[in-house]
């Protein structure tokens, strides 16, 4: 991949974290995450489409379960503690997308798999 569409492409996840970031502003509750999910769930896509190309594949990871997780909601309502859950991922990709270290994804995959075993299935 050339050095110009890395530069977009990085760009891009960092402006979806961003759009995420400001929704998760006003958007406090499992509720209101329910009123937003498609405008969520988009951004997430995005991003799970866009970081593996990039080799960032944790921040891949964290919005392909999120994404999951949102079209869940979208589709068959409120989820308890879908909110917290998803605010944590959007910290979480920030983090590693800013270059945090130690930011990992098995413990998010763990405490979605229990909290979620319904949804996910992995």
């Amino acid at each position: 991949m050339s050095d110009e569409f890395l530069r977009i492409a990085r760009q891009e996840i960092q402006t979806e974290i961003d759009n995420l970031k400001d929704i998760f502003l006003i958007c406090t509750n499992d509720e209101q995450l329910y009123e937003k999910s498609i405008d969520i769930e988009k951004h997430m896509h995005k991003i799970k489409g866009l970081a593996p190309m990039m080799r960032q594949e944790k921040v891949g990871e964290i919005a392909r379960i999120s994404d999951i997780i949102l079209k869940h909601v979208t589709s068959q309502g409120m989820l308890k503690g879908s909110h917290d859950m998803i605010l944590s991922a959007v910290q979480k990709m920030s983090g590693i997308f800013s270059g945090q270290a130690g930011v990992e994804v098995d413990d998010f995959k763990k405490i979605v798999k229990d909290t979620y075993p319904q949804i996910l299935g992995f």
